[in-house]
């Protein structure tokens, strides 16, 4: 079996894990916004989708916490990681200027491929939606 581990990383109050429990179908934490401490890791299992010919993969959804007080546990993190999502909440001024940071630190510096990288813009319930979405910038658009 295929393992895999993806990190879902940004800022404080992004939706990173709401987000992870859709993917892994959890309901873990459904209700009001609790700050992940730290590390929260979901594991989800995908059964061979090719007929009976592949192995089926095992994924390790990694769920950082975005207080900047987890800073030095980063490297740590990011060790053997396959796959990063950037997830940020784009009604926030102040995650449209991380953005570059989190995928500095957890795509550049780890040498990973803009493809291994997903940026995901997460608007909270209710919230009024830009149809048009933020300008991220040049350097951000070249990953998206």
């Amino acid at each position: 079996m295929l393992r895999a581990k993806i990190l879902f990383v940004g800022p404080s109050e992004a939706g990173k894990s709401v987000l992870a429990n859709f993917v892994s179908e959890s309901a873990e934490g459904v209700g009001g916004h609790v700050p992940t401490q730290g590390l929260r890791i979901l594991e989800l299992e995908q059964p061979d989708l090719s007929g009976g010919k592949g192995a089926g993969c095992r994924l390790e959804l990694w769920d950082c916490g975005g207080d900047p007080k987890f800073e030095s546990c980063w490297p740590a993190l990011m060790k053997d990681a396959h796959g990063v999502v950037i997830v940020f909440n784009p009604d926030l001024p102040s995650h449209l200027k991380e953005i570059e940071t989190w995928y500095s630190c957890f795509v550049q510096q780890q040498q990973l491929l803009d493809s291994q990288c997903l940026l995901v813009a997460h608007h909270k319930p209710g919230s009024a939606v830009d149809s048009e979405g933020p300008f991220l910038g040049k350097k951000i658009k070249m990953f998206i």
